[in-house]
């Protein structure tokens, strides 16, 4: 198996992110970079405290450190400690300059902290990426968690004149699913929870678009790389279960705010203006219904919109 760095990010949740990393821990030839975005609790604490107790080989440091370890020899785990909540983009892109200058490894696998990988996951996303020189990005088949044997992504659709998503097969029974029928032309982005990256081609593409904190940056990734002529395909034999939102949980208000937010800013980037004003009129009414009418989670999707549509230096699209 081709040498990868597995990417994970922490924000108060040191049981998942534990969780994660033990289901890839073993994989050979693999680092991972673990960053903490600036986490309120113990996190921490904790994570060291179990690295050291199951004797990893690790080391940690800060942001500005990671140049000078890249000249280093790299531990099994480099665990990174920032002062300030970086998001989503900011924090994998972080990362993938340090794995870009190392330049030891071609591949780097975005892996959310509340995922678990299933046995072959990353060596079945690793044997499709090789299919094909250009593909950049391998997405994997999201089980959920919480939901044993349902499938809650297998690939992304997006419809524009909505400013939406929607999650293909969601909800299906994976193992009555027939595998020569899914929908993969369909798809048009791979769920971020986990995807294979290939690091050569982004000199070109460039890194996630650091405006967006969280939600549709993997989108917006994959949209530039298409266009540059590079393909984004699910490895249909990666399984991944996942458990989801963990970092709006119990603030269902954060999603609407930040998902809509980052929908209009897409929409602004990537769509002609009569697209975006559909996305605008249309995501308004989406939000009241996925809201269930709600008085705060519908201010703040509303509130999130205002601020996308009004987001300094976006350069709006024409199609």
């Amino acid at each position: 198996m081709q040498d990868t760095y597995i990417l994970i990010i922490n924000w108060n949740a040191a049981a998942d992110t534990l969780d994660c990393i033990d289901s890839v821990i073993s994989l050979p030839n693999t680092k991972i970079l673990l960053i903490d975005n600036a986490s309120a609790d113990d996190s921490v604490k904790v994570m060291r405290q179990q690295f050291i107790d199951k004797a990893y080989d690790f080391t940690t440091c800060k942001p500005d450190e990671l140049v000078n370890k890249a000249k280093l020899p790299c531990p099994k785990i480099t665990f990174i400690l920032s002062d300030e909540n970086l998001g989503f983009a900011k924090g994998n892109n972080l990362m993938l300059r340090y794995a870009i200058l190392r330049n030891d490894a071609p591949y780097a696998w975005l892996f959310n902290n509340d995922a678990h990988a299933t046995d072959g996951a990353l060596a079945n996303m690793i044997k499709t990426m090789e299919l094909d020189a250009k593909t950049y990005l391998v997405g994997s088949v999201i089980l959920d968690f919480y939901k044993e044997g349902l499938v809650q992504s297998c690939g992304v659709k997006y419809f524009k004149y909505f400013g939406v998503s929607k999650l293909l097969l969601k909800d299906a029974v994976w193992k009555d699913v027939d595998k020569t029928k899914l929908p993969l032309g369909e798809i048009d982005f791979q769920h971020g929870a986990s995807m294979l990256v290939r690091l050569a081609p982004l000199k070109e593409i460039g890194l996630m678009d650091e405006r967006y904190f969280l939600y549709f940056e993997e989108h917006d990734w994959q949209w530039t790389a298409m266009a540059k002529g590079y393909n984004n395909v699910l490895a249909t034999d990666s399984i991944v279960i996942h458990k989801g939102s963990v970092s709006t949980n119990n603030k269902k208000h954060l999603f609407f705010y930040y998902y809509n937010r980052s929908a209009i800013m897409f929409a602004r980037k990537h769509s002609s203006w009569f697209v975006r004003m559909s996305a605008t009129l249309l995501l308004t009414g989406v939000t009241m219904i996925r809201a269930k009418f709600y008085y705060k989670s519908v201010f703040w999707g509303l509130k999130g919109m205002w601020e996308g549509y009004f987001y300094k230096d976006i350069s709006e699209g024409v199609e």
